[in-house]
C-alpha cells in the first residue's frame, strides 16, 4: 500500500474529483450531509470558515492510498474502510469531517480521503511532517494487514499517467536506461540531451560543492530525488566517482583571505594543455552565470542565496585540481591582479567604525 497526502485550498474542486459518479463511490463519512457533492463541500468549507482567528490557506486534506493488484481479492468495501479510519487515525487526523471513496478507473485498487483540516472543536490538525507520517505508517499498515508492498515505478502503466506524472516517468525511464552506457556526469548530460532531457546542478558558491542535480523535459522540473531516490545527486556522484567528465574530478579548494577571519572560495582548474588556471567565473563576478561551451546562458542564480544553478559546461570550468589557492601579497605596491581584500573598498568593510553620536 501506498500513501499520497496532499493539501488543498478548495474542497469543491477535491470533492468533484474523488466524488464523479463515472468511477467512484463514498464507502464512509463523517458528519457531513451527503445530498450531492455541493453539499458535502458547503458543509466542510462553512466548518474550515468558522475556525477561530486565522482562517488556513489550506483547509483540505486530500489523501490517496493505492493497493497492489495481489491485493485486489481480498479488498472489501469494509476491509477499505477499516484501513482508511487507522491511517486517519494514526496521522492525526481525527474528531473531523471526512469521505472515503472507492474509485475503480483503474485496475489497481485505490481510494481517496477528503478530509477537514479544522476539526469539529474548530482546531487546526496538525500537518508537522505529514510527509514522513504518511510513508511510515502506510507501511506499518501494509505489514500489519497482509498486504504487498509495491514493485516499484517499472510496473507503472505509462499510458495511463497524464501531465507531470507522465514527464516524471518519461525522465526516470532516460535516466535509468542512460547509466549502464555513462562512465561521468557528461556522458550521462550528452545521453539525456537527445531525449530532450536537460540536466541542471545546484551548485554553492560559499562551500564550493555541487549539492543537487535536477532535470527538466518540457519545461517541467524535478530534482533527482523527486524522481526516484537512486537519482540523487549523491548517489549518482557516487556511481560516476565524483567524476564529472572523464579528465575531470571534483575537489573544491577553499582557502582564507589576507585577514584569515573570512573563508572565501578560490576554485581553480588545471588546464591539462596549457598548465595555466583558470579562476571560478563566480568570484570576479558574483552575480553573473556564466555560459556553457555553446554560449547559451550556464545557470541562474537564487535571490539572495549563494546557491547557483549550472549546467554541465559551467560545471566543467568549476572542476578543480589540487593546488595552492591565492593569496594577497601584503605588500605596499604589490598584489594580485584580481581577488578578495587586494583594494580599499574591501578593506574598509573590515575596519571598525565610529559610532555618530
Amino acid at each position: 500500500m501506498m500513501g499520497d497526502l496532499k493539501k488543498r485550498a478548495s474542497f469543491a474542486r477535491v470533492v468533484n474529483y474523488v466524488n464523479n459518479p463515472k468511477k467512484a463511490r463514498i464507502i464512509d463519512s463523517k458528519d457531513v450531509r451527503l445530498d450531492d457533492n455541493a453539499t458535502i463541500a458547503r458543509s466542510m468549507q462553512g466548518q474550515a470558515d468558522d475556525k477561530p482567528g486565522r482562517k488556513l490557506k489550506n483547509p483540505v486534506y486530500h489523501i490517496s492510498l493505492d493497493f497492489a493488484h495481489e491485493d485486489t481479492p481480498k479488498l472489501t468495501d469494509a476491509l477499505m474502510v477499516e484501513i482508511a479510519r487507522e491511517y486517519m487515525r494514526r496521522m492525526g487526523i481525527t474528531n473531523t469531517q471526512y469521505i472515503v471513496c472507492r474509485h475503480t478507473d483503474r485496475e489497481h485498487q485505490h481510494l481517496h480521503i477528503v478530509a477537514n483540516r479544522v476539526d469539529n472543536d474548530g482546531n487546526t490538525i496538525s500537518d508537522s511532517n505529514d510527509n514522513v507520517r504518511n510513508v511510515k505508517v502506510c507501511k506499518a499498515l501494509t505489514r500489519e494487514y497482509g498486504l504487498h508492498f509495491s514493485k516499484g515505478k517499472m510496473n507503472v502503466k505509462r499510458d495511463r499517467l497524464r501531465g507531470k506524472d507522465k514527464v516524471k516517468y518519461q525522465i526516470y525511464d532516460a535516466v535509468k536506461a542512460a547509466l549502464p552506457h555513462c562512465n561521468c556526469w557528461s556522458d550521462l548530460c550528452d545521453r539525456l540531451a537527445k531525449q530532450g532531457v536537460g540536466v541542471n546542478f545546484k551548485y554553492n558558491r560559499n562551500e564550493g560543492k555541487i549539492i543537487g542535480v535536477s532535470f527538466t523535459k518540457n519545461e517541467i522540473s524535478f530534482s533527482g530525488s523527486r524522481i526516484d531516490r537512486s537519482m540523487s545527486f549523491y548517489k549518482l556522484d557516487k556511481l560516476f566517482g565524483s567524476r564529472i567528465a572523464e579528465w575531470m574530478e571534483w575537489k573544491p579548494d577553499v582557502s582564507y583571505n589576507g585577514n584569515g577571519v573570512e573563508k572565501q572560495l578560490q576554485p581553480m582548474r588545471e588546464d591539462l594543455a596549457t598548465g595555466n588556471t583558470v579562476t571560478n567565473p563566480f568570484i570576479t563576478q558574483p552575480t553573473s552565470i556564466g555560459t556553457d561551451t555553446n554560449g547559451s546562458v550556464g545557470g541562474s542564480v537564487e535571490p539572495g542565496s549563494n546557491i547557483v544553478q549550472v549546467t554541465i559546461g559551467v560545471l566543467m570550468e568549476l572542476c578543480v585540481q589540487p593546488q595552492q589557492a591565492k593569496v594577497s601579497s601584503g605588500g605596499g605596491g604589490g598584489g594580485n591582479e584580481s581577488g578578495w581584500g587586494d583594494n580599499d573598498n574591501e578593506k574598509d568593510k573590515h575596519k571598525p567604525r565610529r559610532r555618530k553620536r
